[in-house]
């Protein structure tokens, strides 16, 4: 590893959202122009870097589909009415106190994700949620945080994809036991972090006093033609996400094409409803994230913790690795496939405990998620209504996102982790 170039990579990282936060201007393109030449300087110092392959071989396929799906799909919805019909029969639902609507999302979005959705499921729910959020006076930021709380802590079940991987990798290296009870303590240990961090934003981002935008009386509202087949396309999206395993990304595209063709909405105004900045911006650092990972940046960090590790500050340094890869890299895929067969080799290192080390990684890995550079706070971002400052929210998912490590870290250096292993 050039050290000098993972440094300067770090610093190129920092840079770009420092730049972008003070002048406004969209992250994803500053990032794109910053990874162009970071990988030239690599490329020139040795790092092995196909710079003329850095955006067809880092960009974010998947996330781009999504996102340019689902939002096409809720752009519909929005033009033709039916999400503020679908905003307003919610509230209707909860009497019309605003102080219950991100409960009642955090609740429903913990239940669908925990049945096997999983954190992508965020898609689906977040549009309603930021919807219903601005229709109501309630803070963006903490309907983001709180819904997403609720998604991730389901998403992290034995039946969704992030359980299944956490408790398999888990069993198969001696952390736990088989069966619920022995995976429990893991699960409870992330419930209870990013449950505590849902209701810490609920209280401090106003929760209890939402400012009153639309004083009419909630009553229910019918569905016109439009609008009902727009409603049974996002129930048709939720079932075969959940039951049947469809990818919903080409779900979403296929349900909204289909709109069109119906005439369930003009298809101009369909097609300018795609959040195309957002999507730049979202690609865009990714493809810088990419670079900056093939740079050794992460890898440099990782190290320098690593090498100050003791059995105080194994488990903190855990949460803060677990972070740190969970940003760049797919926490099923790669993170926790990575850290917890690492976790368990420094246990016996250490002479402590190896349950303590893996929910150190599961706490951070999973935690991290609500950043905007994760796929499902980038979706967040993606999916919020128009009147939505979509800069300021990223920002504001970014700094989310290191509060969260940095307060699971403290929390892990206490020892309040200590009650689940």
């Amino acid at each position: 590893m050039n050290s000098a170039i993972a440094i300067a990579s770090l610093v190129v990282l920092v840079a770009v959202i420092a730049i972008s936060a003070i002048t406004k201007k969209n992250a994803g393109v500053i990032g794109l122009i910053a990874a162009y030449i970071l990988a030239l300087v690599a490329s020139a110092n040795g790092v092995d870097i196909n710079v003329s392959k850095i955006v067809t071989s880092n960009w974010p396929t998947s996330v781009f589909f999504i996102v340019l799906a689902t939002t096409f799909l809720f752009g519909i919805a929005t033009i033709n009415g039916t999400t503020q019909a679908l905003s307003r029969n919610i509230v209707c639902l909860a009497r019309g106190n605003a102080k219950l609507l991100p409960i009642i999302f955090f609740i429903f979005g913990a239940i669908i994700s925990a049945a096997g959705a999983g954190g992508l499921i965020v898609a689906v729910i977040m549009p309603i949620a930021l919807f219903v959020a601005v229709e109501n006076g309630i803070s963006v930021l903490m309907m983001s945080l709180v819904t997403m709380g609720g998604i991730m802590v389901g998403g992290l079940s034995p039946l969704a994809i992030n359980g299944i991987v956490a408790q398999q990798l888990s069993v198969e290296n001696g952390v736990i036991a088989e069966g619920l009870s022995g995976y429990m303590p893991l699960w409870g240990a992330y419930a209870a972090a990013m449950g505590v961090f849902s209701i810490a934003a609920y209280f401090i981002l106003g929760g209890l006093k939402p400012k009153a935008v639309n004083a009419e009386k909630p009553h229910f509202v019918g569905f016109d033609r439009n609008q009902t087949m727009t409603l049974i396309a996002i129930i048709v999206v939720l079932v075969g996400v959940i039951f049947f395993g469809q990818n919903i990304g080409l779900i979403s595209f296929a349900c909204a094409g289909l709109l069109l063709m119906l005439g369930a909405v003009d298809q101009k105004k369909a097609i300018a409803a795609i959040p195309w900045s957002t999507i730049i911006l979202i690609c865009g650092m990714s493809v810088l994230i990419s670079v900056v990972n093939k740079c050794g940046g992460i890898d440099f960090l990782s190290e320098k913790l690593e090498g100050v590790m003791t059995e105080k500050s194994a488990q903190p340094i855990m949460v803060v690795l677990g972070g740190l890869m969970g940003a760049v890299s797919s926490g099923t895929g790669v993170v926790m496939p990575t850290l917890i067969p690492l976790a368990t080799e420094l246990s016996g290192t250490l002479g402590m405990s190896a349950l303590s080390l893996v929910i150190g990684v599961i706490v951070g890995t999973n935690g991290v998620v609500i950043s905007p550079l994760s796929t499902v706070g980038g979706i967040c971002v993606g999916c919020a209504p128009e009147s939505v400052n979509k800069d300021k929210l990223y920002n504001q998912l970014l700094l989310s996102a290191v509060l969260f490590i940095v307060l699971s870290t403290a929390a892990s250096a206490i020892g309040l982790f200590g009650v689940f292993g």
